[in-house]
């Protein structure tokens, strides 16, 4: 399953149906013909093409930490793995964000693990069950064994504004459409610590450096670095786009603010 969106001309409206009108940022006007949009896959547009998923920036060179989240064996969503059997996503992701916004089926879900390309290697691991956190955009899905992979660190503080960050990805890496057969990884710089994600939930924004998120990197990680070590501060919501293009600043749910939930959750 992939969702198309569509922001018109005139009106820059979203046509998706959002869990409640108040509640979602995504579907409000931002500014100049911009609006912010959900970073699901899109349907591929005329003319689109694909190289090696992140607008920009530079091919990932280890898929540690990271998990492509599948549905019905199809690409869905960017992840990350927290635990040998907890992976961390956007809660748009495992839920029917075009229908009545309930959970997918677990059933429905996969996470391929240790391989850079999103289609084959590494491993498939089925999911049990999900777990999402409610007016936030995080998730946590359970794994129905050990993804024998390494896992993410997850922080206790927000970065400060002006900070220097870097995003992976399999979205799309022309700006519009489709979604990046290898992973792809950007710089980017905080610009706003107390945004909010696409549930109204506290959420990081940050804007390109080298290279910016689109669809397809929903629910993939942002990192700081400490010491050399990477912690995940926050899962991709949404992407800001004008006419449909990837372009702008990107907004990440805040993984400090949801740590309590994650810690409870996946018994960390």
């Amino acid at each position: 399953m992939r969702i198309r969106l569509v922001v018109t001309a005139v009106a820059a409206s979203l046509a998706l149906a959002a869990p409640t009108a108040a509640a979602s940022p995504a579907v409000a006007a931002v500014e100049a013909g911009d609006a912010e949009v959900l970073a699901l896959p899109q349907t591929p547009a005329d003319g689109g093409t694909e190289s090696p998923a992140v607008v920009n920036g530079e091919a990932a060179t280890s898929a540690d930490g990271m998990g492509a989240l599948l549905l019905d064996g199809a690409f869905r969503c960017s992840a990350s793995l927290v635990a040998a059997e907890w992976v961390l996503t956007a809660k748009h992701c495992v839920v029917d964000i075009e229908g009545d916004g309930a959970k997918l089926a677990a059933d429905r879900l996969s996470v391929r693990v240790k391989s850079l390309n999103r289609t084959s290697g590494g491993g498939v691991v089925n999911v049990e069950y999900t777990k999402v956190r409610t007016s936030h955009d995080i998730a946590l899905l359970h794994l129905t064994r050990s993804a024998n992979a390494e896992y993410v660190r997850l922080p206790t503080l927000n970065p400060a504004e002006g900070t220097t960050n870097y995003i992976f990805g399999w979205g799309s890496t022309n700006g519009y459409s489709g979604a990046s057969t290898y992973l792809k990884r950007a710089t980017v710089e905080v610009t706003d610590a107390n945004s909010v994600d696409y549930y109204g939930g506290r959420a990081i924004r940050s804007s390109k450096i080298n290279g910016y998120a689109c669809y397809g990197d929903s629910g993939g990680p942002q990192f700081k670095l400490v010491d050399g070590l990477r912690y995940q501060v926050g899962v991709l919501s949404t992407v800001t786009s004008s006419g449909g293009v990837c372009q702008g600043y990107q907004t990440y749910a805040s993984v400090p603010a949801s740590l309590d939930w994650i810690n409870e959750v996946a018994g960390l």
